[in-house]
């Protein structure tokens, strides 16, 4: 090399490195990159995005390609002393970048018309060497095979990679013939355009005499040939002294056009579109869009994701949008209680996920079948969800009575949520389940009724049943040609529990019971003595196959009976005498409607009848369960 190519390498190399080259390591991206939203179901938003390119464009395999005729001396001693400070700032900006080498002359007085000095590599000493390959020599006069050189370049003579960025810097200072070596114009620019070849031309010499330059008219060949390559590729022309043609290299890949073309991936109830659909740009310039992210009618609430992969050049380079739709909706759910359980408990969920910020909403109850204040206090005002949780209470107080009612119900209702949330199920359903008994227990006892006459009578009332006792020391009473005597005549009824809003339990029951200690019954030629006699009659409770079910059972008791000084053995079975006035019926017992009716003594005649010991017990239904009983609720 001479003094001169020193002095245009040491130049060149330091106009290289300078701190504007650095700039090239700036890292390329998509802002934001990240997205997370609130949308209801069918809203939608729009987004600014810009998608910064890389200032050389990714994962390049960058071919120089010169013109070695005999005027490109000087031009070639500065790229080859200058080429590793090209490959070392292409590389400072994509670390994978590989390189070939490649050289054409003239068709018609040279020795060679295209050849590879270097095929792609990684080895910047492999480049090195190709470079040094470069002998200048021959083309005496112009044009040369400029478009023979790119045609097999975008044909097979290089081996790029399958996802790299394919540049060619090419640099001469005269068009090509056309055709060349067969190869037209056209065909060599849709070879290259097929291939995805950018083409970075540097015109070198810019009209010197025997110089006309990459783009000029010359020979018949029209003007323009470098503009037609270069417009078509997405490549740039620029002009250098020959001194500068290695900074010019460095310049046009630099400026090279990047296409980006957003491509989404999304849930299914997502849409994401940009506009335009794609943006072509200087490399290291930014491409703007509009976004425009989309909630489906219809979307239940939940967490949706879609991925956006900004092309570069129809191919993938890590420009990723992460774009995340939060759904959130509110709900509050159905409540059932017992009359009794003192207040319904409602939960306001935020469905699709928790929030960062305190969700509010405002909550209001209202009458059904259930009415405030009878059965629940009416309630309203405004619930919040914390930030980070996904639900919150609502209290609403429920009355309680004794009174057997329906199955009632009443509702509470949201409404004014907090922006970006809303309501999918606005309403709750509060049912109150009664507590109370679907009936009651009834119960009397009479220990005596002479035609009409009680004594000693429990509860008279007989419904409800409750806790009563009566007692007589003694009655003297005529019906008709009857005479009855007894002496200490008892009765009473007992009701288990006595408090009657506990749960019906197996046991529950309704007892009456009815005694006399001694008694005389006479007529015109007739005398019955008695001894203790007793009758008892129960209404309870039992576990039964489909629950707790009413039972009934009585029983009575006759110590002794002489029939006119005649003993006659009785005990508890049921029995009746025939008598000249009528009949003597013992130990009754007679179950029919719910009703268990024991009497222990009755004598029927034509003109009265008297009862002696007699206990009932029964239950009823509610006017809310005309078919209920005690034993359920």
């Amino acid at each position: 090399m001479n003094r001169r190519h020193t002095l245009l390498a040491l130049t060149t190399a330091a106009a290289l490195l300078t701190p504007g080259a650095a700039a090239l390591a700036a890292p390329p991206g998509v802002d934001p990159s990240t997205v997370e939203l609130n949308l209801l179901p069918g809203q939608s938003t729009t987004i600014a995005k810009n998608v910064t390119t890389a200032p050389i464009p990714p994962n390049p395999d960058l071919v120089l390609l010169a013109d070695t005729t005999g005027s490109m001396t000087d031009a070639i001693g500065n790229v080859q002393a200058n080429a590793g400070a090209v490959t070392d700032s292409v590389r400072q900006a994509q670390p994978t970048a590989q390189f070939g080498v490649a050289s054409y002359q003239d068709e018609e007085d040279s020795t060679y018309l295209f050849r590879v000095e270097q095929n792609i590599t990684a080895d910047t000493a492999a480049v090195q060497a190709g470079l040094a390959q470069w002998q200048v020599g021959n083309g005496g006069d112009t044009p040369e095979s400029a478009i023979n050189a790119l045609h097999e370049l975008a044909t097979g003579a290089m081996n790029y990679r399958p996802d790299d960025t394919k540049i060619v810097a090419w640099f001469g200072d005269a068009p090509s013939h056309d055709p060349s070596n067969g190869h037209t114009l056209a065909d060599t620019i849709a070879a290259l355009q097929a291939a995805k070849i950018r083409v970075v031309a540097v015109n070198v010499g810019n009209g010197q005499p025997g110089r006309p330059g990459l783009d000029a008219a010359d020979s018949g060949v029209p003007a323009g040939q470098a503009t037609q390559i270069v417009n078509a590729t997405g490549g740039v022309l620029l002009n250098a002294a020959d001194n500068q043609v290695a900074q010019k290299i460095l310049e046009g890949i630099q400026a090279v056009k990047s296409t980006v073309s957003p491509v989404a991936t999304c849930d299914p109830q997502l849409t994401v579109t940009n506009a335009p659909s794609s943006v072509t740009v200087d490399s290291g310039s930014t491409a703007t869009f509009t976004e425009t992210i989309a909630v489906a009618a219809g979307t239940t609430p939940g967490t949706y994701r879609c991925t956006v992969d900004y092309l570069v050049d129809g191919v993938s380079r890590g420009f990723i949008e992460n774009t995340t739709v939060h759904v959130r909706g509110l709900a509050v759910d159905d409540v059932t209680v017992s009359e009794g359980a003192g207040s319904a408990n409602f939960t306001v969920s935020l469905l699709g996920g928790a929030s960062p910020d305190p969700v509010t909403v405002n909550y209001a109850t209202a009458n059904g079948s259930a009415t405030a204040p009878a059965d629940y206090a009416a309630s309203g005002g405004t619930v919040t969800i914390p930030a980070g949780q996904t639900s919150a209470p609502v209290t609403v107080p429920i009355v309680s009575d004794a009174v057997d009612e329906a199955t009632e119900d009443f509702t509470l209702n949201l409404s004014s949520s907090s922006t970006g949330v809303g309501i999918v199920d606005g309403q709750g359903v509060g049912t109150i389940i009664d507590d109370d008994r679907d009936g009651s227990f009834s119960c009397t006892g009479t220990a005596a009724d002479v035609a009409g006459i009680t004594v000693a009578v429990a509860n008279p009332a007989n419904l409800p049943c409750v806790d009563d006792s009566k007692t007589v020391a003694s009655i003297s009473l005529n019906a008709g040609l009857l005479n009855v005597k007894s002496n200490t005549l008892t009765a009473s009824t007992d009701l288990t529990p006595d408090d009657q809003s506990l749960p019906p339990a197996a046991g529950d029951r309704a007892l009456s019971t009815a005694k006399v200690d001694k008694t005389t019954v006479s007529a015109l030629g007739l005398n019955i003595e008695l001894g203790v006699i007793e009758a008892q009659a129960s209404a309870s409770c039992v576990a039964g196959p489909g629950g707790l079910q009413p039972a009934f059972a009585g029983s009575s008791n006759i110590a002794s009976l002489k029939i006119n000084g005649v003993a006659v053995t009785v005990g508890s079975a049921p029995l009746t005498i025939p008598l000249l006035i009528g009949s003597l019926k013992l130990n009754s017992t007679v179950v029919e409607n719910g009703v268990v009716t024991q009497e222990a003594v009755a004598v029927d005649t034509p003109l009265a009848h008297v009862v002696l010991a007699k206990a009932q017990a029964d239950v009823h239904g509610s006017a809310a369960h005309p078919g209920g009983s005690p034993c359920t609720r």
